[in-house]
């Protein structure tokens, strides 16, 4: 029985990882640009956690501060351990006249400095990036992308390369949609109905390690009798 519970052991703790993962997933529904963690396995490896970067979908908001990017491509931020990059695009201008995320980091210029709005209301940003403050310029959003599975997700929405040696692009398939967020790239439903698929699994799991340790006692008791 002791190879049995063993297995029942690695397959609760499997579940139980994917049950933290997906319960992550649909607390950030709502968060835009959201992109879901899933786990997977590997021969060689073992369980491996992972990031579906597929594209979300596109909510108009009517909001100028909201911006959304359809295709391959993340807007650059200061955040306080260095530049990360987000599809996050719930935008806002913080006290210093600065284009910031709703976490209060500055977003990024195509210059590498952040970008200044003095009045949100006049606020145009284009399909490309450029930002019009009043018809006047201020500045075009630095648009960053990545090879393929080169990222890694940081907190939430936040992404850093894998490997610090791995250097952005410019976006050139990336187009910018101000008044809309790209949504989480997930269905709820789907993700609630897996959550108790994985619920269910790692009960089964836990009944067989119990019933394993209920006969090893009945062996033992018997046996020492």
């Amino acid at each position: 029985m002791k190879l049995d519970s063993y297995f029942a052991a690695a397959g609760s703790q499997a579940e139980q990882t994917r049950l933290d993962i997906i319960a992550n997933n649909v607390a950030n529904s709502n968060t835009p640009g959201y992109k879901k963690d899933l786990l997977s396995f590997n021969d060689l490896l073992g369980e491996l956690e992972h990031t579906d970067m597929s594209q979300g979908a596109i909510r108009p908001t009517g909001n100028k501060l909201d911006v959304a990017l359809s295709g391959s491509g993340f807007l650059c931020v200061q955040a306080n351990q260095g530049v990360l990059y987000t599809r996050a695009g719930d935008l806002a201008v913080d006290s210093s006249n600065q284009l910031v995320t709703r976490d209060g980091w500055p977003v990024l210029g195509k210059n590498g400095a952040p970008i200044k709005v003095d009045n949100a209301e006049g606020l145009n940003i284009t399909d490309t990036g450029q930002v019009f403050d009043n018809n006047n310029a201020v500045g075009q959003l630095q648009l960053a992308d990545f090879p393929a599975n080169s990222l890694k997700k940081v907190q939430g929405q936040y992404f850093e390369p894998a490997n610090p040696n791995t250097q952005s692009v410019p976006a050139t398939n990336c187009t910018v949609r101000q008044g809309a967020l790209e949504e989480a790239n997930f269905n709820t439903v789907q993700e609630m109905t897996k959550m108790i698929e994985v619920t269910r699994e790692f009960e089964s799991y836990q009944r067989t390690m119990k019933n394993g340790a209920n006969l090893d006692s009945e062996l033992i008791s018997k046996t020492s009798g």
